[in-house]
């Protein structure tokens, strides 16, 4: 066999909590695995790859006038456009809407703008363009370690290579419980500004309709109350928390502390002083800098000095110090937000001052009442966090009542409307309240934590409220009382989880099974006894419960929602009637009828949950490695939102893992081999198809691959079972499966591939069959193979598609897959 021979496999993982090398290794060891035979592949070596990366630009073909018009200044797109004021439209639709709105400016009327066909705009090769546009390549991606297995194909002695595209470090969180805490808190009010791309999508589908434009600007107005308001006050809040842990140390060690502080600031004060004068630019400039860092370090000097030798001034300085380290630190976590989060830096310096300048106006009020500085400080921060407090409820009264509007306006819109625009409001809906619900009960346990934690230390400290009622005994009953009464929309909230978690779990526990204990559905005698039943029972079961519940949702979703954010607005009136002293008839009813859901849930979940965090602490690394696999979900959706994300850093992880698949193909085209096969996985199956689509659809696969042909195989894809579900708009090409298979689309050359093989699993809960309609009574069917070497399959021009049993969404790669090895050594004989 000639050198030239050369085939390579491109090995691309999906969701989970992959790790780099995995997934070529497991492939490897399937291509290796000959049952009771010799082994079909066999000399195997490991090497690791540099593959210069070269950022993959937008357009660059014929094809490329059929994509929406960009903004540009310099070359580059405008990177000011993405939702960088509140309530204004996402970048993407901003590049793209002119295309929508040329229909109107040649003067049709509004009821003749119908949604546009593939063949006037394409969104999913626009949305590419457009994050492509977007990408400024970070210097870290200017190199990909790959790893590559080479081995021999013992029929003809062919030289193979497996190569792997790893991206999950492009996608994933980062390392640490706390970052993925952090992060998992960040998804939950990101999916609202999910939410309202989904619907700008919509609205470029339909044209210039006012209706949806208003849909609009409610989307993106709950997607900014969401990540700026109601994510800001609370972190003014936890900055309260961290003002009144400064309050315990004791009086005597304060000179100590503050001398120890404002030393260490003038040190530093002074070295910023040096810098800024080697490296400012301006004469001027620099003189000027130079001369306020000296005066604040002399400053930061004499402080330290007359904390060392005066205490009459302690206390005021501890109190000043304190506040000034809440505003450095709510300076920074704001700095650090605005890297991700689009449109939240002015608003977060705001409050962040805010606070502080009402922390010293509350100091100034409380210090002629107030005879220790511990009841001083904390009694200035309790009286804060009240204001901020109220303030959180009257955010979330607002945005109740925006996402309300955009509920019901979006059901009404839908009535007339397509499937595939349905589809789309419905994907919109439920990410928008899933958004709200996860968020309010993830804050409601954090601050029931907090209050716990809290209360242990506050039960001597005499607290009058300033808002929220009068007379408390303790600090401790005050906040306890706050909480039980946030906690009545604890109870319904955790009631209406369990209600769906519960109806999810039945549904999906037989493939969770399967997850931990894989079927063997065929080994070296063939089907195993019982094995076909099984798959077509464990198929029909997952196949009934998912239809069942996605119309489950699809009706109780928007409708809970609407009546949750009633109840809410009954509560915030009530809350605040019984505040103002103006109490009637109706906020005595809410108040009688609001106490059925108040109680000690709340309470009792945040002392159990602060003894749990005690318990991590102490099992330390043992329990950093089990978190790892309670990530895997966190990692999936994460995945699934970055892959349509658009980051004000301007890195979409969509463009950066093009930018890698690309250059690794243009590798491989210099390489000389004879032929590439992708070997795809899960949320790896979209990256794929998606970007051979748009390198065919573009005319770049000459310039990308050469000449060489692409053959792609894909196992536990959600292109049909979640993306087209849940985005139509974006993936109309992968047209219907409601006619057969025979006339399913798409075709491989659809998307520049010579063939394209698709294998699943009965109990895949992610992704099973592309082109085999839900109608096919066979589709079940355990494909084996038959004396000829054939896998008994589904064969259609340059499609395949077969079932390789009973499983779930991971093990595509185990021992029984013999099926799917088949056809892998095929596509590689050529």
């Amino acid at each position: 066999m000639s050198a030239t021979d050369r085939v390579a496999v491109v090995v691309v993982h999906g969701i989970a909590d992959q790790r780099a090398g995995q997934t070529v290794r497991e492939v490897a060891r399937l291509l290796c695995h000959g049952g009771e035979g010799a082994p079909p592949y066999v000399q195997g070596e490991m090497h690791d790859v540099l593959v210069p990366i070269e950022k993959l630009e937008p357009g660059g073909g014929p094809a490329q006038d059929k994509s929406p018009p960009t903004q540009t200044v310099g070359g580059t797109r405008n990177p000011e456009i993405s939702r960088r004021r509140p309530g204004t439209p996402s970048g993407f639709y901003q590049v793209n809407q002119p295309a929508s709105a040329k229909t109107l400016s040649r003067g049709a009327s509004s009821q003749d703008t119908k949604p546009h066909g593939p063949d006037s705009q394409d969104l999913g090769i626009a949305l590419n363009d457009y994050l492509l546009g977007r990408l400024a390549l970070p210097e870290g991606d200017a190199l990909y370690e790959s790893t590559r297995i080479s081995l021999r194909r013992r029929a003809d002695d062919r030289p193979v290579d497996v190569y792997e595209l790893y991206w999950a470090d492009l996608s994933r969180l980062g390392t640490g419980g706390v970052r993925a805490l952090s992060a998992l808190y960040q998804l939950f009010f990101h999916l609202s500004t999910f939410a309202a791309d989904v619907v700008d999508q919509i609205a470029l589908s339909a044209g210039a309709i006012p209706a949806w434009r208003v849909l609009q600007r409610l989307h993106a107005w709950s997607a900014w109350f969401m990540k700026a308001p109601a994510a800001l006050v609370q972190l003014s809040m936890l900055l309260l928390v961290v003002f009144g842990a400064m309050a315990f140390v004791p009086f005597e060690q304060q000179g100590q502390l503050l001398a120890v502080l404002f030393g260490v600031g003038a040190i530093a004060l002074a070295a910023l002083a040096a810098l800024a004068w080697l490296r400012g630019t301006s004469l001027t400039a620099r003189w000027v800098k130079l001369l306020l860092l000296l005066t604040a370090a002399v400053a930061s000097f004499a402080l330290a000095i007359v904390a060392l030798r005066d205490e009459t001034w302690t206390a005021t300085i501890y109190f000043g110090a304190s506040t000034l380290t809440v505003a450095l630190l709510g300076a920074y976590l704001i700095e650090r937000y605005a890297r991700v989060t689009q449109g939240v830096r002015v608003l977060g310096h705001l409050l962040v001052a805010a606070t502080v300048i009402a922390l010293c106006i509350e100091a100034r009020r409380l210090l002629p009442s107030v005879t220790m500085q511990i009841e001083w400080m904390l009694t200035a921060a309790l009286h804060v966090g009240e204001w901020l407090l109220a303030a959180m409820l009257l955010v979330w009264a607002l945005f109740v009542v925006i996402q309300s509007a955009a509920l019901l306006l979006g059901l009404w819109l839908g009535r007339a409307s397509d499937g595939l625009v349905r589809a789309s409001l419905h994907t919109s809906r439920l990410a928008l309240v899933v958004s709200t619900a996860l968020f309010a009960v993830l804050s409601l346990v954090l601050w029931s934590v907090v209050v716990y934690v809290a209360g242990l230390a506050l039960n001597d400290l005499y607290y009058e409220p300033a808002v929220f009622g009068s007379g408390y005994r303790s600090a401790t009953i005050f906040l306890e009382g706050r909480v039980q009464s946030l906690g009545g929309f604890f109870t319904p909230l955790v009631f209406a989880f369990t209600l769906l978690g519960a109806a999810g779990m039945l549904v999906l526990v037989p493939s969770l099974l399967e997850e931990l204990s894989p079927s063997t559905n065929v080994d070296a005698q063939g089907l195993r006894p019982g094995a076909s039943v099984w798959s077509e029972r464990l198929g029909a079961w997952l196949s009934c419960g998912m239809r069942w519940l996605g119309r489950t949702f699809t009706a109780l979703v928007p409708l809970g929602a609407i009546a949750g954010g009633a109840l809410y607005i009954g509560f915030v009136f009530q809350q605040f009637a019984f505040t103002a002293g103006v109490a009637g008839d109706l906020a005595n009813w809410l108040a009688g009828w609001l106490e059925y859901f108040q109680g000690e849930t709340l309470v009792a979940a945040g002392k159990w949950l602060a003894g749990g965090a005690l318990t991590i602490a102490a099992l330390g690394s043992r329990f950093t490695q089990t978190v790892g696999r309670l990530r895997i979900a966190i990692d999936a959706i994460l995945d699934i939102d970055n892959y349509f994300g658009d980051p004000p850093n301007r890195q979409p992880p969509r463009a950066r893992i093009y930018s890698r698949f690309a250059s690794l193909l243009m590798y491989l085209r210099d390489a000389g081999y004879a032929r590439i096969v992708i070997v795809s996985h899960s949320q790896g199956t979209v990256i794929s198809a998606d970007l051979l689509r748009y390198l065919h659809v573009q005319r770049r696969m000459p310039d990308i691959a050469g000449n060489l042909p692409i053959s792609l195989i894909t196992v536990g894809s959600p292109l049909r079972d979640l993306y087209v579900e849940r985005f139509p708009l974006l993936y109309r090409w992968m047209g219907s499966n409601a006619e057969g298979f025979a006339t399913a689309a798409p075709n491989a050359s659809d998307i520049g591939a010579v063939e394209w093989v698709n294998a699943c699993r009965s109990g895949d809960y992610v992704g099973r069959f592309l082109w085999t309609p839900p109608s096919d009574s066979q589709r079940f069917r355990i494909a084996v193979v038959d004396p000829d070497g054939i896998v008994e399959a589904s064969r259609a021009g340059d499609r395949t598609e077969f079932c390789l049993g009973a499983g779930a969404h991971t093990h595509y790669f185990g021992n029984d897959a013999v099926a799917l090895a088949i056809e892998i050594d095929r596509l590689i004989a050529g």
